[in-house]
């Protein structure tokens, strides 16, 4: 699950991982509707990125399903290094558009801004799928985290072009489902989440 709206994600700030940016009411209310839904599903673990948007969203998860959860640094937001505080639409201005490079896996300017390259980020996630398919055989996992780490794991099952990577929009507070049979992963699932959602946001 991608965490819920954050002050971040409305003003268009790149917080990365070192500025505190919290839910936003409606990013509340966007994790109360998917904490519903998953009261319906056995959730056996919750695991969390350190960031403080992630853990918010993991407390109302975990409140509500009646379990606790655990913080695990492979699910950390990038680390966005000079870009951090900057606004997204004044990096594009002035640099074109780095966020497209970004799933190039290497990038001089990005590289030069001290931003972590998209093959570091797929490694750690990468880490953490195999760990769960190894130790957590047949139950399910919630990991609560952010947008490219999300697109980390996707990539890792879809062999897809840096376009396709940065045009897929992952929604606040939606879940991308995989699933793991004999060690491998297929996409069930990407942006699910209560069906008002699709008409009113």
């Amino acid at each position: 699950m991608r965490h819920g709206q954050a002050d971040n994600n409305v003003n268009r700030i790149l917080v990365g991982r070192h500025i505190e940016s919290h839910l936003t009411e409606q990013g509340r209310k966007q994790v109360e509707y998917a904490a519903k839904d998953l009261k319906n599903v056995q959730i056996d673990r919750v695991v969390v990125s350190p960031v403080i948007r992630a853990v918010e969203t993991a407390e109302i998860i975990c409140k509500e399903v009646g379990t606790g959860y655990e913080i695990d640094e492979r699910l950390y937001e990038i680390e966005l290094g000079k870009l951090v505080g900057m606004n997204f639409d004044e990096v594009v201005s002035k640099y074109g558009n780095l966020f497209l490079k970004f799933y190039d896996e290497h990038d001089p300017a990005l590289e030069s801004f001290g931003v972590e390259p998209f093959t570091s980020v797929k490694k750690r996630v990468k880490s953490l799928l195999e760990e769960a398919a190894e130790k957590h055989v047949d139950r399910n996992i919630l990991c609560v985290t952010h947008l490219d780490p999300i697109k980390a794991a996707i990539s890792t099952i879809l062999e897809l072009n840096p376009e396709a990577l940065y045009r897929w929009h992952i929604r606040n507070a939606s879940m991308t489902i995989l699933r793991q049979d004999d060690g491998l992963y297929s996409l069930s699932g990407v942006n699910v989440m209560s069906m008002h959602r699709y008409v009113h946001e």
